[in-house]
């Protein structure tokens, strides 16, 4: 069988390709500095102290509400605040229609018009499974968070310009001994409100991605008036039939661990299983080699590849910090979400990837329609596009294209898209989706 071509260069990007007259702009210009001619005028003030990081903080909210399928439960949820309140606000109105669906360009110039209003409102930013409340470097805790380059000081998502919220996502097994599953994204949405209710916050934005976006959905769903801008990333109102059926693969990979008493060898499987959706089938035939490190022996010892080093030390370190109900009660989780399209605010930002396989372009076409079987050209949702390397993942490591997105919808700036080149016509494949 010939293999299939080497992707191009990753400086060579495929051409936009656009739905509409319209783009999303990648960010706003920066004011450049008045030059007066004169020379600097002097002053006897001492000067501005440098500015401290924002203020970090962390706590655990004690509530009790009804679950989808446990019915009343008290649980604790654990969270994690950085930047000031104070300097927030909980009324601002965030976000305008604009484009539909567009291929993301990443070429940098003058774009867009901005204006910063005096303090934005404060921001939940929810990542996968395995994310959690930890956001960035902070007193208690001096790791980086689970979104490196982009929230923290002058990045995209920083907490000096808006206070960020990160929460550990309910699951598993809790500190009572108590199991929570099945679990659902609407669950989770419920303890995120108590959350913002202990904060004493009325409305906020969301940066959601992968299992995030899916929990930013059901918040909007449940919560539409405390609900501010959303950027969804890598996530829809469903799931893909072919993911759900990887990821049963997955959690029978578990079960079948812990009923043998290979119980950390079934979450590996698992996790190295997962490994190959989240990832592009372009990376991995530019990134490993197809030929056999070894033959393997009449002796039984099995051929060895280059890629298995890979997903076999993903599963490793995924077991570390990991275990077995929790990772359980998460994947179901994935799978028994469900939000209804017309539920998504207007002025929502969706964000995919074109080689994400588990969550494809198309299906986040169907969550922007808003209305099913409605046409296209009516729904106000935007939905941008980036041509990634990287598939399901790219959302971590599109650093560059995530950051001018999430700074022209989430940094306190109001962007007005400013027109581009109409598309006469568009590819078949293209027009499908």
């Amino acid at each position: 069988m010939t293999p299939p071509a080497l992707a191009p260069p990753r400086k060579s990007r495929p051409a936009a390709r656009v739905r509409s007259a319209t783009r999303l702009a990648r960010s706003a210009p920066r004011r450049p500095l008045a030059d007066s001619g004169h020379p600097p005028r002097t002053s006897d003030a001492p000067a501005s102290p440098v500015p401290s990081d924002p203020p970090a903080t962390r706590g655990r909210v004690r509530t009790r509400f009804a679950f989808d399928h446990l019915g009343g439960r008290e649980v604790a949820i654990a969270y994690e605040l950085h930047g000031d309140l104070k300097t927030s606000t909980c009324a601002t109105k965030i976000g305008t229609t604009s484009p539909r669906r567009a291929t993301f360009t990443p070429t940098p110039g003058p774009a867009a018009r901005a204006t910063r209003p005096a303090a934005a409102l404060p921001t939940l930013v929810l990542g996968g499974i395995s994310a959690g409340r930890h956001l960035g470097p902070a007193p208690f805790d001096t790791n980086p968070g689970w979104w490196p380059g982009l929230v923290g000081r002058g990045l995209a998502l920083d907490p000096a310009r808006g206070p960020l919220i990160g929460v550990d996502y309910l699951g598993g097994t809790t500190d009572a001994g108590q199991i929570l599953r099945p679990i659902t994204t609407h669950d989770q949405a419920r303890a995120i409100a108590a959350v913002l209710d202990h904060l004493g916050i009325a409305q906020a934005s969301f940066a959601g991605a992968s299992y995030g976006g899916m929990v930013a959905l059901a918040f909007a769903e449940l919560f539409p008036e405390r609900t501010g801008q959303l950027v969804i990333l890598c996530a829809a109102h469903r799931t893909h039939p072919m993911a759900t059926a990887v990821r049963s693969v997955q959690r029978a990979a578990v079960a079948l661990g812990s009923d043998s008493g290979e119980t950390a060898r079934g979450l590996s499987l698992a996790r190295a299983l997962a490994m190959t959706t989240y990832r592009s089938t372009r990376e991995f035939e530019e990134r490993f080699s197809p030929f056999a490190l070894s033959a393997g022996t009449p002796e039984g010892d099995p051929a060895r590849f280059p890629v298995e080093d890979y997903i076999e030390a993903r599963g490793a370190d995924f077991v570390r910090r990991f275990d077995t109900e929790r990772f359980l009660a998460l994947s179901e989780s994935i799978d028994l979400h469900s939000t209804r399209p017309r539920s998504l605010p207007e002025h929502a930002l969706l964000v995919s990837f074109d080689t994400d396989i588990l969550v494809p372009p198309w299906l986040m076409d169907e969550l922007a329609a808003r209305e099913p079987g409605a046409e296209f050209a009516r729904s106000p949702a935007r939905h941008v596009t980036i041509p990634s390397l990287y598939g399901h993942d790219a959302f971590l490591k599109e650093t560059e294209d995530v950051s001018g997105l999430l700074r022209a919808e989430l940094g306190g700036a109001k962007v007005d898209p400013v027109p581009t080149h109409p598309i006469a016509q568009l590819h078949e494949e293209e027009a499908a989706r």
